[in-house]
Parts: structure tokens; C-alpha cells; sequence
């Protein structure tokens, strides 16, 4: 087979797989259920393992699991429990203290390098776990007290009302900040109140991935491979780009 033959015989089995793989575009768009929650653009349900290119952000896939749509981030796994399209915002609960009477925060909210951040609508609380020295003028958390003979002691604040907090950070074993709904906290109730607020979670926050600025401003999906892990606009004709829908190089290699 001469060379011209060759090329045009491999081009067109490229072109073929990826028309048949553009064919999908819209449906690997498309927004799907999982129990209450709507997954859409820029979250995709990572259950769709048959199409090859995803439609949206690499670090914003979701896991169905009973119902519960799941989300993991660099610090811990958290149930969806809404997301606001318009908002652009997610309500997230932490999946560890749903079922616990007296929750116990494992974990400060870890977020990285990932396009979110936290919401007007949030308020970080300060916990002291196993202080061995603290002022007779604040009260603790009483629900932390494993027996009446414990001399250790547990606190929580609300950013900026722990003061003293480099004393603080000496006298106690670990220090945790949980954020949580402002509305969820009533005024000098934080105490008893925690455990609640904590089971209802707190909003993060979206903005535009900075290597999807230019796929969506030309009116695109950002999505990726994810076999090559290469980016990928796809546009709503059904064609898939490498960065934009109104210029750039088709994407060949689907």
C-alpha cells in the first residue's frame, strides 16, 4: 500500500471513531438524577464510564450511591445535598457525622487548588479537642465528657471569639475548624447547637476553571479525556475541539 493510500486509509478510521464519539456529545452533557439531586454541567456522574470524553471539570465528579450523591475533596468524602445552577453554589454534609449524636470534626475542609471556594453563607467554628488547661470562664462542649473524672476538656468558638488562640493551641491536643450555616447558629447556643448545624452542612461556592475560560466563553463545554486526561471543549453541534468552538484544531485524537 503506497504511503498516500496509507494516510488516508488511517484518516479516515480516525475520523470515524471520532464521529461516532462526538455522535454522544450531547447526551454525556445531558443532566442526570441521583435521588434529590440534579447532576449537570460543570458535575458529571462518574457511573458514565462508557463515554470517553466527560463533559466537565475533571475534579467535579459525582458518585451515586443509594440515592446519596457524593463528592470527594482533597480533605473527605461529603454528601450533595443540593446544588444551586443559578447560584453557583453545593451544599455539602460530611458523611462521618451524620449518624453521630455528639459529632465529633475530624478534619478542617481541605479545597486545594480546586475552583471553589467557601460561601457568604458560611461561618467557621473553632474546636479545641483535650485541653488540659483553660479559663473556669468558658464553658464546654459537655457531650465530649467520657466520664465525670475526666480533667481534660473540649471547646468550640466562633472565628474571632477565641481569644487567647496561640494559648489555646498550646493547652489542647487538636484544633479543628468546621464551617457550617451562619442561620444555623443562634446566638449563645453554639454549644448545645453545633451538632445540628454541623448535620446540615455548608455552601461552597464555583467559579470558572481558568483552562475552561476560553471553551465556555466561546459558548462550549469544558470536558476531558479520560483515558489521555487531555482537556476538551465540546460544542453544541456535537463537535469536540481542543480549546474553543470558534477556533483551534478539531479534536482528532477523541
Amino acid at each position: 500500500m503506497s504511503k498516500s493510500l496509507y494516510f488516508l486509509f488511517a484518516l479516515s478510521i480516525i475520523l470515524m471513531t471520532c464521529y461516532a464519539d462526538n455522535s454522544n456529545k450531547s447526551a454525556t452533557c445531558a443532566p442526570s438524577n441521583c435521588g434529590k439531586v440534579s447532576i449537570g454541567y460543570p458535575f458529571w456522574r462518574r457511573s458514565n464510564t462508557m463515554v470517553g470524553v466527560v463533559c466537565g471539570y475533571p475534579d467535579f465528579g459525582l458518585e451515586c450511591s443509594e440515592g446519596h450523591a457524593i463528592i470527594t475533596l482533597p480533605s473527605d468524602t461529603y454528601y450533595v445535598e443540593e446544588i444551586n445552577y443559578d447560584q453557583h453554589s453545593i451544599t455539602l454534609v460530611d458523611i462521618d457525622i451524620l449518624n453521630q449524636a455528639c459529632p465529633r470534626a475530624q478534619h478542617n475542609v481541605s479545597l486545594h487548588n480546586l475552583p471553589l471556594s467557601f460561601s457568604s453563607l458560611d461561618l467557621n467554628l473553632n474546636f479545641y479537642f483535650n485541653c488540659s488547661s483553660y479559663p473556669s470562664s468558658v464553658d464546654p462542649i459537655g457531650c465530649f465528657l467520657k466520664n465525670s473524672h475526666d480533667t481534660n476538656q473540649s471547646y468550640v468558638f466562633s472565628t474571632g471569639m477565641d481569644y487567647g488562640y496561640d494559648e489555646w493551641l498550646m493547652q489542647c491536643e487538636e484544633h479543628v475548624v468546621v464551617t457550617v450555616l451562619q442561620d444555623e447558629i443562634e446566638s449563645g447556643d453554639l454549644i448545645t447547637g453545633f451538632g445540628a448545624a454541623m448535620k446540615k452542612g455548608f455552601v461552597l461556592d464555583w467559579r470558572r476553571a481558568e483552562d475552561c475560560a476560553e471553551c465556555e466563553q466561546s459558548g462550549g463545554y469544558c470536558g476531558f479525556n479520560q483515558t489521555t486526561k487531555q482537556s476538551r471543549c465540546i460544542c453544541r453541534d456535537g463537535r469536540t475541539f481542543a480549546k474553543s468552538c470558534n477556533k483551534g484544531t478539531l479534536a482528532l485524537a477523541c
